[in-house]
């Protein structure tokens, strides 16, 4: 480790900026956030931003080039002209005078780096490269930004109001821990978010009496919670922040045979992984012992987090399982996810709706409870219509389609995986769905879009990995219109 991280605390002591263009102007501002009174040397303030801060006097404007002046009343020292020379001298002056000197852009010179900063007050993440590539930790912040909630920051706020009334209360360190883990994933972290302080504190309260009303069991009646998460279509990118939040904390997962097995990586090591899923016409758990289960590893204490494939409340059954745990009286919430439809539609470049062309969206399963094929008799043109599961019923759902008076040349397009790297895409028509479903091996997990805007599958897809199949006919007038829509 060639820097050692420091967070430094400048707030009232001076820092010098040697140089007033925009780069200058930059460091300036991240010092003045840090409460360092700052004194820039420089002929002139090129900026309008650095004009500002001296007229209001919130900066110190030497107006003079750097000609080795004394830096020993200076904490640190950035040195942030275009002249390389002008850089050295500053450089040279801060090592003599024993201070800190920041180079911009030239790593050899610097005594120290200015790391790439997420900044969640009063939490902060500094990400360092050693100089070598600004562009790159500045990449890896903005991964970072996107995983960490906004809530941070004033959880920390909330931890430290709290933190020696909690420690009174709960004098052992791994009571501590467990509480602290089950405060952050819970009902008042989402106060936090609202900025409602007294309700958050209020919710915090409550939920250290409840920790500590019975001093005797106190190490087995933490309560446990169900999460019921949206994994999304497939691709763990798509999965939502708050569901990897979740996930990362829970004790136990029961995922469904649709989650990306790439998703699970997200799960803390110590916790269980628990398959739940069901398999047409095989051997597999039924929905009233995923529903007993369920609860009773919440009753248990367990965090639960119940992952499902696409969103929960599309085609998840999640009633039943908000049903058991409702009449269980037990705590759970409920995190969306990209539902398949969104997923596969997106990745696959079909427009659910288009303007002049479909109004409508219906999401619906292409089989029922008894896996006979659905009826589709409300389906009519101007919709897409996007069915879940049924990939046996293709033949029949087409036919009874037909019969309806669709045209056997209406477009429809199946696809398969959908999301991942082994999306396959199939352009086919009513009339060559079941031709298309047998003769290319078609199998779970697949949605069959039916509708004039599946004509555009895979001419706007920016998904490269996914194959295209096509057994259509290929233009008419609905297509050309809507090619002069897009």
């Amino acid at each position: 480790m060639r820097h050692l991280p420091l967070f430094a605390d400048l707030a009232g002591r001076r820092c010098v900026v040697i140089g007033g263009g925009h780069v200058a102007t930059r460091r300036v501002e991240l010092l003045l956030s840090a409460g360092a009174l700052v004194t820039v040397i420089a002929p002139a303030l090129e900026t309008e931003d650095l004009r500002l801060l001296a007229a209001d006097g919130r900066i110190e404007h030497v107006a003079a080039p750097f000609a080795d002046q004394p830096l020993e009343p200076f904490w640190l020292v950035v040195a942030a002209t275009d002249d390389r020379a002008v850089n050295a001298r500053a450089a040279q002056a801060a090592e003599a005078a024993q201070r800190f000197c920041n180079v911009v852009d030239d790593p050899e010179l610097c005594s120290f780096v200015m790391p790439a900063i997420v900044d969640r007050e009063p939490v902060t993440i500094a990400i360092g490269t050693g100089g070598l590539s600004p562009v790159l930790a500045r990449w890896i912040k903005g991964v970072i930004e996107t995983v960490l909630p906004m809530r941070l920051g004033a959880m920390a706020t909330l931890a430290g109001r709290w933190r020696e009334r909690v420690r009174a209360r709960l004098p052992a360190l791994e009571e501590r821990r467990g509480f602290w883990q089950e405060v952050m994933t819970s009902d008042v972290a989402s106060l936090t978010d609202a900025g409602d302080d007294a309700a958050a504190d209020a919710a915090l309260g409550a939920r250290l009496d409840a920790w500590t009303r019975d001093e005797t069991t106190r190490a087995t009646k933490r309560a446990g919670e169900a999460w019921l998460v949206g994994a999304g279509p497939g691709d763990p990118g798509l999965m939502t922040l708050r569901g990897r939040e979740l996930l990362a904390a829970a004790d136990v997962v029961l995922y469904d045979r649709l989650v990306n097995p790439e998703i699970l990586k997200f799960a803390r090591r110590e916790a269980e992984l628990v398959s739940v899923g069901k398999t047409p016409r095989r051997p597999s758990i039924t929905q009233k012992q995923l529903n007993r289960l369920l609860v009773r590893l919440v009753e248990s204490g367990k965090r639960v987090c119940r992952l499902k494939g696409g969103d929960p409340m599309i085609f998840g059954r999640v009633g039943e399982e908000l049903e058991a745990l409702v009449a269980a009286g037990l705590r759970f919430q409920i995190v969306p996810g990209v539902s398949a439809a969104e997923g596969c539609a997106a990745y696959s470049g079909i427009p659910l709706t288009l303007r002049g062309v479909a109004q409508t969206v219906v999401l619906t399963t292409g089989h029922t409870e008894d896996d006979e094929a659905a009826s589709l008799e409300f389906f009519r043109p101007g919709q897409t219509l996007a069915l879940y599961m049924g990939v046996a019923q293709y033949a029949t759902l087409g036919k009874a389609l037909i019969a309806q008076g669709h045209a056997p040349a209406t477009p429809v397009a199946i696809v398969e995986n959908g999301t991942t790297a082994r999306q396959r895409v199939i352009r086919a028509t009513l009339a060559t769905l079941a031709t298309a479903q047998v003769e290319l091996d078609v199998h779970p997990p697949a949605l069959l879009f039916i509708g004039e805007t599946t004509r555009f599958a895979q001419r706007y897809a920016w998904f490269a990995p996914s194959t295209l199949h096509e057994l259509a006919e290929s233009g008419n007038d609905v297509e050309e219109r809507a090619q002069r829509v897009l």
